[in-house]
């Protein structure tokens, strides 16, 4: 699993054969008239709900006139719910929809058909989405993170623990800032703040680190590796800063030859991308082939940024718009 195919609409014809409305008597079918819809965050919370009112959500047109059914049906639990009868009788406005305890991607499907032997051919459209857990006890989305002589400081603004480790004289945060303060969470999911971060502008990290805490200057992450020179990219670190993580069940950083994974400096990155902002909202690129992290310098107008690929093991030095575009933030000690 990717991130970038999770949200695909993917139907199995296991899921068509077991909704309301999918086989037909009657060989000369016609179409209904408008389109179904059905809206659910890309990322929910193990436990959360969604409330959807099917009144709204009535808007098939039959041109004949003939009442039209409307059901949900869950592909996880193979529960199909008829809240419109093909009479046109509404058995129940209202469904909700609970995340299970089941860490994966699943799919949500809103259907409308006809009544038996009519020629008119039922229609659909689902939605995928990912069940998620914050936290790294080990029940959570995010596994594999090595805890082992790790010492924990926490950000008393909004009472958030983060792990942190000793870097030759210097003190680094081992997961990304996740202050609520300003940022974003990745495609406006709120949940996800306490898995993959939040992404800031250049101009928002500045003064998103917790007190006795900054962010790094671009000397800070050069010096992460001896003898790498100030200001350039540091070739043989990535593999040394990257986590052998997984997000629920697949691995995060992909296998490459010129890589080879060891978080010998347990600063465990993972590949949570960047944020590209535009009028006022956000376009989230780079899942699982780049971290990119801000630092406290800027260079020509830029926020100077650094940043790995998954096949080299090169942390980058790139330079950014301060207002444009959103990275991760990992701060160090005072």
């Amino acid at each position: 699993m990717k991130l970038h195919r999770i949200l695909l609409p993917v139907l199995t014809a296991a899921i068509l054969a077991a909704v309301p409305g999918c086989k037909k008597e009657n060989t000369e079918s016609k179409s209904f008239e408008g389109y179904l819809s059905i809206k659910m965050p890309p990322f929910i919370e193990v436990g959360d709900s969604k409330t959807f009112q099917v009144d709204t959500m009535m808007t098939l047109i039959c041109p004949d006139g003939e009442p039209i059914g409307y059901y949900f049906y869950d592909a996880n639990t193979g529960k199909s719910d008829t809240l419109v009868t093909s009479d046109g009788v509404i058995r129940n406005h209202y469904y909700t929809y609970t995340a299970p305890d089941k860490l994966d991607i699943l799919s949500l499907t809103f259907g409308g058909f006809p009544q038996k032997n009519s020629a008119y051919q039922a229609t659909r459209t689902s939605i995928n989405f990912v069940v998620v857990r914050p936290g790294l006890s080990g029940d959570g989305s995010i596994t594999n993170f090595d805890k082992k002589s790790s010492k924990t400081f926490t950000d008393y603004r909004d009472g958030r623990k983060y792990y942190y480790t000793t870097i030759g004289s210097q003190q680094w945060m081992r997961q990304n800032l996740a202050w609520t303060g300003s940022g974003r969470a990745i495609d406006g999911c709120e949940v996800m703040t306490d898995v993959f971060g939040r992404y800031y502008t250049w101009e928002e990290a500045q003064t998103a680190c917790p007190d006795g805490w900054r962010l790094p200057t671009d000397a800070d992450w050069t010096a992460l590796q001896e003898g790498a020179e100030a200001g350039k990219d540091v070739p043989g670190l990535a593999g040394r800063m990257m986590g052998d993580l997984y997000f629920n069940g697949a691995k995060m950083w992909e296998y490459w030859r010129e890589v080879k994974i060891t978080d010998e400096l347990r600063l465990s990155v993972m590949p949570v991308g960047y944020g590209r902002v535009e009028d006022n909202s956000c376009v989230f690129d780079g899942l699982y082939t780049y971290a990119a992290f801000w630092t406290a310098d800027e260079a020509d107008g830029q926020g100077v940024c650094r940043y790995i690929y998954q096949d080299k093991d090169i942390l980058y030095r790139g330079l950014m718009p301060k207002t444009d575009f959103a990275a991760s933030v990992r701060c160090v000690k005072e």
